[in-house]
């Protein structure tokens, strides 16, 4: 093992490609540094974990367990990257509902799991990625199913606010004007 350690030194030791050793470290010269870290490089571009606030239109009503329903919400707090506005409050976010169930140990309490899907900017439906979110609901029996038994649903009142976070980057860019062709 000794012997592989010694030969890796001097590749460990070596300075990063095109410095000389008479040249004194600067931001410019650094490797570590570079403008690829900057996390609003494109500012039309919302990065990876914007948080996006959001208000549901409707109330939600969820079965449980494995439920896949969708429902609409607005943006309640506009998104500002370097002080532009990308996302200004009152843009329409649709979603889904990924699953549901009512508490086992606590009566009337449940949780939904919710993520946003998409939303629709000056007439253009994007595709979004968010993190899944968990919500504490009010729980309640429903009618009974086919089966006879009653089942659990989970309810969430309209105009609640949800803050969900981006997982993949958002472009806001404007499609080409293919209307001068």
């Amino acid at each position: 093992m000794w012997p592989v350690l010694f030969a890796l030194l001097p590749v460990a030791c070596s300075r990063p490609a095109g410095l000389k050793a008479d040249d004194p470290p600067t931001a410019a010269n650094s490797a570590v540094q570079s403008d690829s870290d900057v996390p609003f490089r494109d500012s039309r571009s919302l990065p990876v974990g914007t948080l996006l606030t959001v208000r549901l239109k409707s109330p939600i009503a969820a079965d449980s367990p494995g439920v896949s329903r969708v429902f609409d919400a607005i943006v309640d707090e506009s998104v500002l990257v370097e002080g532009s506005e990308l996302l200004p409050r009152g843009v329409s976010v649709a979603g889904r509902v990924e699953s549901a169930r009512a508490s086992g140990l606590r009566h009337n309490r449940g949780y939904v799991r919710l993520t946003l899907d998409s939303i629709n900017i000056a007439g253009r439906e994007l595709s979004i990625r968010t993190s899944s979110l968990f919500v504490r609901g009010n729980a309640d029996e429903a009618q009974a199913s086919a089966s006879g038994a009653s089942l659990q649903v989970v309810r969430l009142e309209g105009g609640r606010r949800l803050t969900f976070r981006l997982t993949e980057p958002l472009s806001i860019a404007s499609p080409p004007d293919t209307s001068a062709r």
